[in-house]
């Protein structure tokens, strides 16, 4: 099956289960809010790796720098398929049996929280290209958020979603914070 397949030339789109929707469905937009946030995640590993390597193609303690973007990409990685799997919950896929792992969430907050030096003024963005793009990736979190709580989910899938996306912008921030 290839990319362009004029199905969705009408207005509408398909989703799991062969239903359909307009594309302006708040469903619908929420999913491409997710799939936003992903590709700011990219964007942001992206410049991580290209940050770790400029910082060692200078020597510039080289091992050191990279470990810590590198923690980060992986960090980065598992959000971005934590996020293919929200999508295919808000589709209509089932809630994982173990849930949408916000306990390891949770986890990486409290490394980070232990990690950070303690907030003494309002965080402002723009540190550096990778700080700033994880910003940007909290921001569109919470405007995820904002449309997942707008759909009126069943009580289940709320329970898992809901505070997963809540949390994941509190992570966001952090690592934000961490790479500034």
């Amino acid at each position: 099956m290839g990319v362009a397949t004029k199905t969705g030339d009408d207005g509408y789109t398909d989703i799991i289960g062969g239903k359909r929707l307009r594309k302006d469905h708040p469903a619908v937009e929420c999913l491409g809010t997710l799939d936003e946030l992903a590709a700011f995640l990219g964007d942001a590993k992206a410049a991580l790796r290209c940050q770790a390597s400029l910082r060692c193609q200078a020597a510039l303690r080289c091992q050191a720098s990279h470990a810590g973007s590198s923690q980060t990409a992986d960090i980065i990685d598992s959000i971005q398929k934590d996020l293919s799997l929200l999508m295919g919950v808000l589709a209509g896929m089932p809630v994982p049996a173990d849930g949408m792992q916000e306990s390891r969430i949770c986890g990486l907050i409290a490394q980070l929280e232990l990690e950070l030096p303690p907030m003494t003024s309002f965080a402002v963005p723009g540190a550096n290209p990778v700080s700033a793009k994880l910003h940007i990736a909290r921001t569109v979190c919470r405007r995820a958020e904002r449309n997942i709580i707008g759909l009126g989910l069943d009580e289940e899938t709320k329970a898992a979603v809901a505070p997963y996306i809540n949390r994941l912008s509190d992570l966001l921030f952090l690592l934000a914070q961490k790479e500034a």
